[in-house]
């Protein structure tokens, strides 16, 4: 194994300059760490859930569903990178969909780990110790920050034109998941008009 094929996650989360270099300019960014990552993600937002200490949760634990919880996870993340690449296209970005999907799942690393640790420690702390949720905050903020910079490096804006495009992938999430409702929408529409039209066939035809 060729190891200047890639990049420690926690280079990225200690120096993002760094850490976005490599993976963007030196193609040292690892498909293979990164679905893992996004796999430790998952795990660790149904760690959560189940197991946040009663005091905090308000989910019903009983009406955990692991394909929404999947989808929770999967689908914004999606939807933030396929988004990102279309600005990356409009406003001249440099950066490859291979990048977009790979920095930000090593940026999920803080996240991830303040949401294990977040419910780890609600279970000893009370109502008057939201400590829990900091930890959660923090691990997303630094997320958060770390990702600006690596976008900024990937694509070779400066902090106004990140600023700018990080604006527009959000609003073209918004756009996206309107899309997606509307064509569910239709699709439902379509196949129940389908399935009764098939039926009054069929009765006919009986």
């Amino acid at each position: 194994m060729d190891n200047r094929n890639y990049t420690n996650p926690f280079v990225t989360i200690f120096h993002p300059f760094d850490g976005s270099y490599d993976i963007r300019f030196k193609n040292r960014g690892s498909w293979s760490i990164s679905c893992v990552i996004l796999v430790l993600l998952f795990f660790a937002s149904v760690f959560s859930r189940q197991n946040t200490s009663y005091i905090f949760n308000y989910n019903k634990l009983s009406d955990f569903n692991v394909l929404l919880q999947l989808l929770g996870v999967a689908l914004p993340f999606g939807l933030f990178v396929v988004s990102n690449w279309i600005m990356g296209i409009l406003l001249d970005g440099t950066g490859r969909f291979r990048d977009i999907f790979i920095y930000p799942c090593y940026c999920l690393v803080p996240f991830t780990i303040g949401t294990f640790a977040g419910a780890v420690v609600s279970n000893g702390l009370t109502m008057e110790e939201p400590f829990a949720d900091y930890l959660i905050i923090a691990g997303a903020a630094w997320s958060i920050v770390i990702e600006f910079i690596g976008l900024m490096v990937m694509h070779e804006y400066g902090f106004v034109k990140n600023c700018f495009s990080c604006a527009c992938t959000l609003a073209t999430m918004l756009i996206l998941v309107f899309l997606i409702m509307l064509g569910g929408s239709l699709a439902s529409d379509f196949i129940g008009f389908v399935t009764t039209i098939t039926r009054e066939i069929l009765f006919r035809l009986s």
